[in-house]
């Protein structure tokens, strides 16, 4: 007996270091097959976002009208787009509609935490707030197009409470126009981030939110020092949608209101690519816009990961 489990122990080693290769083997075919089915989706991305890319970012530096293309180096930076007497105004109008991102989700965290307290009409209220993100940028730009008309309801509304003097072409005045674009955007983004946020608060651990209210927490501070802590990844990833929507997703909201416009008060770096590009036929300086919008989309991109690294280490 003595001699069999020797046997067995020595044996041991020799099993493992056998199962070994086989182990490997099968960690190499697994990796092989991976690779190979993610190959036609690489390539796909590769055609269709890469090289589109690197060609606008070439075209960026030449005199290019659509059919040959000379070098000209920083020109379109220098002059067509830093240089353009515009570019400041629109660079604000897109950093403003940016800006207004964190108010529009305080808004939802706010109402989705209604609807969580609230158990009357939650269903009814949940499918009105989701609305809008079923409807398509053209036919939320056309419907308040005419909503904020000098001839529209919502002037017809202030004379009809005596608040006539108020009534304006909201979309056609300079300091109201931008406003306007903002309100309806963040508009149409309200009820996607009221509805991820209530997901995130009916899923949140309810127990801490029971001992909370049983220590006497209501209202401001329940929300603040409970629901909050608890939704805070839900807060990021309306915050981070939202505004990737508002730096790359505008374009059909302007398009549809204002074409941009009084002058260039409702501008956006998304808006003007396409100006510079297919209104004006300054292709090469278009490409310069699309460099700018993609490093702008990057540095957010980077600002924000870094910040949830860092959340998470904390």
């Amino acid at each position: 007996m003595t001699m069999d489990l020797r046997r067995a122990t020595a044996d041991q080693p020799v099993a493992r270091r056998r199962s070994r290769p086989a182990t490997s083997a099968l960690i190499h075919q697994r990796q092989f097959w991976g690779r190979l089915f993610v190959l036609p989706a690489v390539i796909l991305v590769a055609l269709l976002v890469v090289v589109p890319s690197l060609q606008a970012l070439y075209y960026s530096f030449t005199d290019w009208n659509g059919r040959t293309a000379a070098w000209i180096g920083f020109e379109n930076y220098a002059s067509g787009l830093f240089g353009s007497p515009d570019f400041g105004r629109i660079a604000f109008n897109s950093l403003c509609v940016v800006l207004s991102v964190p108010f529009g989700v305080l808004l939802s965290v706010i109402v989705a935490n209604l609807l969580a307290t609230s158990a009357w009409g939650r269903n009814f209220f949940r499918g009105v707030y989701f609305l809008p993100i079923a409807l398509s940028w053209v036919v939320i730009g056309i419907t308040f197009s005419y909503l904020l008309s000098s001839r529209g309801p919502i002037n017809g509304f202030l004379s009809g409470v005596g608040l006539g003097a108020l009534g304006q072409d909201w979309l056609g005045n300079e300091t109201t126009a931008l406003v306007s674009i903002i309100l309806v955007f963040n508009w149409a983004y309200f009820g996607i981030n009221v509805v991820l946020l209530f997901t995130g608060m009916t899923t949140a651990d309810q127990s801490i939110t029971e001992a909370a209210r049983l220590d006497g927490a209501s209202g401001y501070r329940m929300l603040v020092h409970i629901v909050i802590p608890q939704v805070r990844r839900y807060i990021e990833l309306s915050l981070i949608v939202t505004m990737a929507a508002a730096i790359t997703q505008i374009f059909g909201l302007i398009y549809t209101m204002t074409s941009g416009g009084p002058g260039v008060s409702t501008t956006t770096l998304e808006y003007a690519l396409y100006t510079r590009s297919f209104s004006l036929g300054h292709f090469a300086q278009g490409a310069a816009f699309g460099i700018v919008l993609f490093l702008v989309s990057l540095i957010f991109a980077t600002v924000r990961l870094r910040a949830g690294v860092k959340a998470d280490d904390d």
